[in-house]
């Protein structure tokens, strides 16, 4: 990540997603962060890493979102 990247936001949340295989988190973050849904998908191996700006009261929160295997 770039020192100017860094700098876009205000605050750092890091969401790992966990549960049993086949339950649908890599679909979660799919469709939080590109809105999109497909109802079949190839299995996660290793840590797939996303992340996602939101606004609250004019500040940038980005969430770091890791989707488990």
């Amino acid at each position: 990540m770039s020192k100017a990247e860094e700098e876009t936001y205000t605050y750092l949340f890091k969401v790992v997603l966990i549960g049993d295989s086949g339950v649908g988190k890599s679909q979660l973050l799919t469709r939080y962060t590109k809105n999109d849904f497909q109802l079949s998908s190839k299995p996660t191996i290793g840590v797939e890493l996303a992340h996602e700006d939101i606004e609250i009261d004019g500040r940038i929160v980005r969430a770091q979102i890791w989707d488990t295997a």
